[in-house]
């Protein structure tokens, strides 16, 4: 496994963003506000004058097109900063929603700089936070370029594995309530891609997925289709 695990490009994680759970000291200064699944945080075309942070919940970030869709860049989990903090531009493409029920506090830039200034860890955290983000849209960028989808895929769920996989008897099982479509949006594959690959991989029996869990019953054997061929 060790050799494998060498191999194989590690992809970033959804968990994988700097939490910055100091600015739990200061969520008396930020406005609350709550959102359904599904609601808009931040709508495309208007400007962005606070820092996000999500209390609770989860949040998603996509970006618009010349053509009206969007495309999805990564999630926004608890105890983290949103992706916007002050957009000039008239025309923002950036839009924040809820992916499910989501507690959010809305800090003011003139309050967050004297977070800053009194809290120089908050900054860092802060700091850490976006290039987190940077690198993630970074190592995304990569995998689309060189990497087919099935192949994208395969090494999300192979190192899922090898940093969440409980070892039990003779396969591995992973606590996770990861959608297909969420593991499509984070490794930029269609969701009929992911659909497909997953009853191919269940009939082979490689791996099972069930609403909150993923069982990994032949390792080696996913880890050896990240370079094949497939029609996926």
């Amino acid at each position: 496994m060790d050799d494998n695990k060498k191999q194989i490009p590690r992809p970033y994680m959804l968990e994988n963003f700097e939490k910055i759970e100091r600015l739990e000291k200061y969520l008396h200064l930020a406005h609350k506000r709550i959102f359904p699944k599904g609601a808009i945080v931040q709508a495309q075309g208007k400007n962005a004058n606070s820092i996000l942070y999500v209390k609770s919940g989860c949040l998603g970030v996509s970006i618009g097109s010349d053509d009206g869709c969007t495309k999805f860049l990564f999630h926004v989990n608890e105890k983290t900063i949103g992706a916007t903090i002050n957009s000039n531009e008239d025309n923002s493409e950036v839009q924040v929603y809820a992916i499910r029920k989501s507690t959010v506090y809305f800090f003011a830039l003139e309050d967050i700089l004297e977070i800053f200034n009194e809290d120089k860890q908050v900054l860092l955290e802060v700091i850490q936070n976006i290039l987190d983000k940077s690198y993630c849209l970074m190592a995304k960028t990569r995998d689309l370029s060189y990497y087919r989808p099935s192949s994208r895929i395969l090494r999300f769920i192979y190192n899922l594995c090898i940093s969440e996989g409980k070892l039990v008897d003779n396969y591995y099982i992973i606590n996770t309530k990861l959608t297909q479509k969420t593991i499509g949006d984070i490794t930029g594959t269609h969701y009929v891609s992911v659909s497909k690959l997953f009853k191919m991989l269940e009939e082979q029996r490689i791996l099972k997925k069930t609403k909150d869990k993923i069982y990994i019953y032949n390792l080696s054997k996913l880890a050896s289709m990240i370079n094949e061929v497939l029609k996926y």
